[in-house]
């Protein structure tokens, strides 16, 4: 007997594979002064924060990630450049969440981990297309009948995902601060076969 896992979400992890700078730091803790409530936690003003020229390198590490995603899971033959378009700081509180949520005009979206700790903070993706109408009880979880999956994450993991999949954050029960920096990743190039009549230019 053979059982075929067909047509897989992505998720992919990896390490920074270095600390932070002071500088880096410091003007994380700059943008905590300058937020707005979201759902559950709170969330930087600038939704533009690796255009920062303090995250310069942290932008140019962060693409390197983006890049190995599409050259190992995308593989596409279009001549395409993936790149960062909107990014932004969550810091989430004791007693604090992140709703559920997917990222709409994204392709692939990620998060680093700036402050994490894996005993505690996880972040939890759900499986699309649920129909409750029937529902049997679960003797035991796997991947095939599990509604969500969770991920321990800790200060300086990387997770690139799919932008339609829906995730998002448990309430959280430490006095201690999570600090993730999102963002959303685009393509630039030609998509699509011209033969086919679905070329799409973007430059």
């Amino acid at each position: 007997m053979i059982i075929h896992q067909l047509f897989p979400q992505p998720v992919y992890t990896c390490k920074l594979e270095r600390a932070l700078t002071e500088k880096e730091l410091w003007t994380i803790n700059k943008y905590k002064k300058k937020t707005y409530k979201n759902e559950g936690n709170i969330t930087s003003h600038d939704t533009y924060v690796l255009e920062n020229k303090r995250f310069e390198n942290l932008k140019k590490d962060l693409n390197k990630r983006v890049i190995d995603y599409f050259d190992k899971i995308i593989c596409s033959s279009n001549s395409i450049i993936p790149y960062i378009t909107q990014s932004w700081i969550n810091y989430t509180e004791d007693d604090q969440f992140h709703h559920r949520h997917s990222h709409t005009n994204s392709y692939v979206s990620g998060v680093f981990y700036i402050n994490a700790d894996k005993k505690i903070d996880s972040i939890k993706f759900y499986k699309a297309l649920q129909d409750e109408r029937i529902k049997l009880n679960v003797a035991q979880y796997n991947l095939f009948n599990s509604p969500g999956w969770t991920f321990p994450v800790e200060t300086g993991d990387i997770v690139l995902f799919p932008s339609t999949l829906v995730h998002g954050v448990m309430k959280r029960k430490r006095p201690t601060t999570r600090i993730s920096l999102s963002f959303n990743v685009f393509v630039k190039g030609t998509l699509g076969d011209r033969r086919e009549l679905a070329e799409l230019i973007i430059q």
